[in-house]
Parts: structure tokens; C-alpha cells; sequence
């Protein structure tokens, strides 16, 4: 018995219609076959959908990222889509080391008219579908986790900033300044950061104004660096003021002088210089003469072995005492309110540095910048590396006596061992501040 197959019924009982099939002819004759370079990145590309089935309805966007290696430019592929109401789709290509991931895809495209085959390369991009929600609560999670993060890392700094050693500290400064985090606000920080800084440096002293700061900051007379001439450096009204040179006087080592008589004070420096400047009628290099007799007398009426500590000032009427009963009060108070700190009984260092710096500028004035400071050493009791620096701080060269310094000061070659000349000269050399000094390998 023979069995026939029952044709399957369409629906509304109406039989399926054939549908005709075309023919594809085989091109006759010789095929030219052309190869097409592609020089557009973003296309043709060949999209595989492995068990994917995607609305024709939906749009892609393309992006490509350049990165820059040592072996020349790598640019990447993607191509994203965000029409699907729940689907976010993504193409790129997938370099995972299959076979297939080797292969090297071309597009062919036929005239018959010209009999030429075209062949293109295309790249060859799979596309995938992520969840949009849970990308969303993967975000959400990251968001969490880090903020946790963040709240336990402020937590830790919170208790080594109350409790932790000196190098965590250190450590903790170093990463907060450092913080800043590259994100949606990082350019506006980076903005903020250079405005601020453009404005700040618009403020900021040059390097003449810094220098200039750092000389007037000085225990020493200011010094006139537009002087023409070394005389004109430490001019007489900075080094000891119009008042003192007012109220000062000399009348009685003028006489002394024309009497034949001696004049006996606690300086070397000033006993060998006041009856040739005397002789010579010279008021102005008296007065300054006596200025450095002042000065001297009030260094060594402080009490106190110096050093790091202050010395102290002696008291009203003891000052007086101690530096002669001949000197006039209101010379004693003069030196006192230039040198001493207002309202304080003591002379601290920098105060200190400041008389002596004074002293010596005088002794270049009456000197005629050229200075022996031996007998100045001997009266301020100090070493011969003290007082070569209170001349350097002034912008002297010092250096050992000449052949013609020796004639100068009528020294012996013996007795100008332990002696040192202090000479003015433009242009003026200043000591140099000293940077870190290196460190030891």
C-alpha cells in the first residue's frame, strides 16, 4: 500500500504560492581583478553576530582611538549602538589569537559591464549585547565600593595624623597633596590651579627685588650701589647719622694737639690717629674718629660673655660711667637708640653684628678705604676670622700686606704676620650665599 504524502495547508485553506527562484549566470570571458587600497579607517567593516539577531531598524555610531607605540600608530575600532530600549550593543574587533582572527577579510564588488572585480579589505568586528541595567548596577557598585574605600583611607589618616610617627605623617602630606584625581572636574582643577598660579607669580618679587630684601635685612649700613667712586658707598649720614655728627665734639683733642698735649683713650685704633688728624684741621674725619670711640666704649660696657645669648645693656647712669665721664649723655643715648632694640636692656646678636659692621664702615671713611684691622681686632676683643667678616659683609677684599701696604702702615715683615688689610674697591664683592652643600657618598 502506498503511502501519499499529505500537502501541508496554509492558512485560510490557500495553498503556499511557489515563489521563482533567478538564476546566476557565470560571467563569460576573462574577469580583470582589481585590488582597492583602503585608506578610510572606519570602513567597509564585516559584522559577525554569533547568536545575535539585530533589527535593521538600529543605528551604529563609529569611534576609533589612536595610540601612539614604539613600533608606529595602533588604531582600534568600535562601534556602539543605543537604540534598543534594554540592549546596548557593541562591535570592535577581537584579537583573541584564533584562526579566524588571523584571517583577512576583502569585499568583492562586480561590473559586468567592464568585466572588472573589485576586491576591498575589510576589517572584521563581532558585536555583542550587555544588559543595560545591569551595566548600570555594575556602575552603581563600582560608585559604592569606592566610596567605601575612600571613607576607610580617611579613616586610616584620621588615626595617623592623631597618632602616627613622624614618617607616616610625612607620608600622609606627601599623598594628599598629590590627590588629585583625573575625572570630569580635572581640567576645571587644572584651570583653577594655573589661574591662581598666574596670578600669584604676577605678584611675586623679581629676583633684583628679592636681593635687594635680603641686603636691606642685613646688620649693616645700607650701602649705595649706584656710587661712582668707593668714598660714596657708605656715605657719613648713613653710617653715623646727622644727629650724633651734630652733637658731637672735638674741641678738646684740637687742643690737646696744639698744646703738645697727650690724649689718652682705650683705643689703639683711635690714639694713633687723632693727633695727625688734629694737626690737619680734619672736623669731619675727628667726629667719625670719635664715633668709633663711642662705639667701642659701648661694646665693651655690655655685660655678658655673648656667643648665642644676648649681652645686657648696663642701666641709666652705670652706661654713662662706663664709657667716660667725659662723654656727653646725649652722645650715649644717640649710640644706644641706633644700635639697642627700642624698650629692650639687652643687645642681641644681630644688634651686635649691626655696631661692629658700623664700626668698620666708619674706619673705611677715616682710613680713606684702606684699613689695617688689627688694632681694631684688639679693641673689640675679637678673632681675626670675626673681623675679616664684618669687612667682607661690607664688600672688601681682604688679603695679607703688600710690600707697599708694609712701607703704608710702617710695618716689619715680623709684625705683619697677624695682620690683614681691608680695601674698598669697585666693583663691590659681596660674600656668597652658599647652597646645600653636597652629600656624602
Amino acid at each position: 500500500m502506498s503511502e501519499k504524502k499529505r500537502k501541508r495547508r496554509e492558512e485560510n485553506g490557500e495553498r503556499a504560492k511557489t515563489k521563482k527562484k533567478k538564476t546566476t549566470t557565470m560571467p563569460s570571458g576573462t574577469v580583470q581583478v582589481e585590488l582597492v587600497e583602503n585608506k578610510q579607517v572606519l570602513g567597509p567593516l564585516l559584522a559577525v553576530t554569533p547568536g545575535l539577531t539585530i533589527s535593521p531598524r538600529i543605528s551604529f555610531k563609529p569611534y576609533k582611538r589612536t595610540k601612539i607605540l614604539p613600533q608606529g600608530e595602533s588604531t582600534d575600532l568600535l562601534v556602539q549602538s543605543s537604540d534598543h530600549p534594554r540592549l546596548d550593543y557593541i562591535a570592535q574587533e577581537e584579537r583573541d589569537g584564533s584562526s579566524e582572527s588571523q584571517l583577512q577579510d576583502f569585499l568583492g564588488v562586480y561590473d559586468p559591464a567592464s568585466g572588472k572585480l573589485q576586491l576591498v579589505p575589510a576589517k572584521r568586528v563581532v558585536v555583542r549585547s550587555t544588559l543595560r541595567s545591569e551595566a548600570e548596577e555594575m556602575r552603581e557598585e563600582h560608585t559604592q565600593v569606592e566610596a567605601e574605600l575612600n571613607n576607610v583611607t580617611a579613616k586610616r589618616a584620621a588615626l595617623a595624623e592623631e597618632f602616627g610617627s613622624k614618617k607616616s605623617r610625612k607620608a600622609l602630606e606627601d599623598r594628599t597633596l598629590n590627590a588629585i584625581r583625573s575625572g570630569a572636574g580635572a581640567d576645571a582643577v587644572a584651570d583653577n590651579i594655573l589661574q591662581n598660579m598666574s596670578s600669584a607669580t604676577g605678584a611675586m618679587p623679581t629676583r633684583e627685588e628679592l636681593a635687594a630684601a635680603v641686603d636691606s635685612s642685613k646688620p649693616r649700613p645700607t650701602p649705595n650701589l649706584a656710587a661712582e667712586y668707593p668714598g660714596d658707598v657708605y656715605p657719613i649720614e648713613t653710617v653715623v647719622g646727622s644727629e650724633l655728627m651734630t652733637i658731637m665734639e672735638v674741641k678738646d683733642w684740637i687742643q690737646a694737639s696744639e698744646t703738645g698735649q697727650s690724649v689718652n683713650v682705650a683705643s689703639r685704633y683711635v690714639a694713633k690717629r687723632i693727633l695727625k688728624l688734629a694737626k690737619n684741621k680734619q672736623i669731619q674725619k675727628l667726629k667719625v674718629l670719635r664715633f668709633i670711640l663711642l662705639c667701642i666704649n659701648f661694646n665693651a660696657a655690655l655685660i655678658g660673655a655673648g656667643g648665642p645669648r644676648p649681652k645686657k645693656i648696663p642701666m641709666k647712669g652705670k652706661l654713662e660711667t662706663a664709657m667716660g665721664e667725659d662723654t656727653l649723655v646725649g652722645c650715649v643715648m644717640g649710640i644706644r637708640r641706633k644700635f639697642a632694640p627700642e624698650g629692650n636692656s639687652e643687645m642681641p646678636r644681630w644688634n651686635i653684628d649691626k655696631l661692629m659692621t658700623h664700626i668698620a664702615a666708619a674706619a673705611l671713611f677715616v682710613d680713606d678705604n684702606e684699613v689695617d684691622v688689627n688694632d681694631l681686632r684688639e679693641d673689640l676683643k675679637l678673632e681675626n676670622k670675626e673681623i675679616k667678616q664684618y669687612f667682607a659683609e661690607l664688600g672688601c677684599k681682604l688679603a695679607a700686606p703688600t710690600l707697599a701696604d708694609l712701607t703704608k702702615w710702617k710695618l716689619t715683615k715680623a709684625e705683619s704676620a697677624n695682620h690683614f688689610i681691608a680695601k674698598l674697591k669697585l666693583p663691590l664683592s659681596f660674600p656668597k650665599v652658599g647652597g646645600a652643600r653636597p652629600k656624602k657618598r
